[in-house]
């Protein structure tokens, strides 16, 4: 009698364990943080007869921190979704002297707040069929950049024909990617993260795009896009 309790309780265990082995919550979303270099492309206005970015901020890139919030909108033929992003951006450089341009002590700052709208296809079918972990993807949107530029005291400077460091430009964007999903190197751990928080992949990502952030064809409109990579993690839930 005895054998056959132990015999029985094991089998109710080992069904448990293998229910929740394939235990896997919803997958609707995804959350993207990433990071790299960017320089606005605000001399390409001049067409190379001046240089007022570079001469003041430097000819080096900044960084650019990035989040993405996605909508799976379709899945099981890859994942399309629909994507919110926003980042921010700061850069200073030194004030230069009237007349004979030495750099001063005194800094100005430029911020920058990009914000995106983004259609979004992650080729995901080897992952979700057969546990391949690379997953390309692609992007593109709008993008809209809020910019504004402070002086040493902090105000925004203004001229006065009317102008101000202050504004918005329109633009586009296309990238695509790449991520490793992490759950293949722990695929134990991966699981408990899916059955405690809801994450159902842990993706590592490098992405290439191209911003053009010029105004959509306005010719009186800040250039502050950019071609670079960036580099991050994301998580599926």
């Amino acid at each position: 009698m005895l054998l056959w309790t132990l015999a029985g309780s094991r089998a109710f265990a080992q069904v448990i364990q293998d229910q929740n082995d394939r235990y896997r919550s919803p997958q609707h979303f995804a959350f993207e943080l990433r990071f790299g270099p960017y320089t606005p492309a605000i001399d390409s206005e001049f067409g190379g007869k001046r240089t007022p970015y570079r001469d003041f901020f430097g000819s080096g890139s900044h960084l650019m921190t990035q989040i993405e919030f996605d909508y799976q909108i379709i899945r099981h033929v890859g994942s399309l979704g629909v994507g919110l992003g926003m980042g921010y951006l700061s850069a200073t450089g030194n004030n230069r002297a009237e007349g004979s341009g030495e750099l001063t002590a005194d800094t100005s700052n430029l911020k920058l707040f990009p914000f995106s709208l983004s259609a979004v296809y992650r080729f995901d079918l080897p992952l979700e069929r057969w546990k391949f972990p690379l997953v390309p993807y692609g992007k593109a949107g709008l993008d809209y950049a809020i910019w504004s530029i402070h002086n040493g005291n902090g105000d925004v400077p203004s001229d006065p024909s009317g102008g101000t460091g202050q504004g918005g430009t329109w633009g586009w964007h296309l990238a695509v990617g790449l991520s490793l999903v992490l759950d293949v190197f722990d695929s134990v751990a991966a699981h408990q993260f899916d059955v405690e928080m809801g994450v159902n992949h842990t993706h590592l990502f490098v992405e290439l795009g191209h911003w053009d952030i010029s105004g959509l064809g306005a010719s009186d409109k800040l250039h502050v896009g950019d071609t670079t990579w960036l580099g991050g993690m994301m998580f599926e839930f």
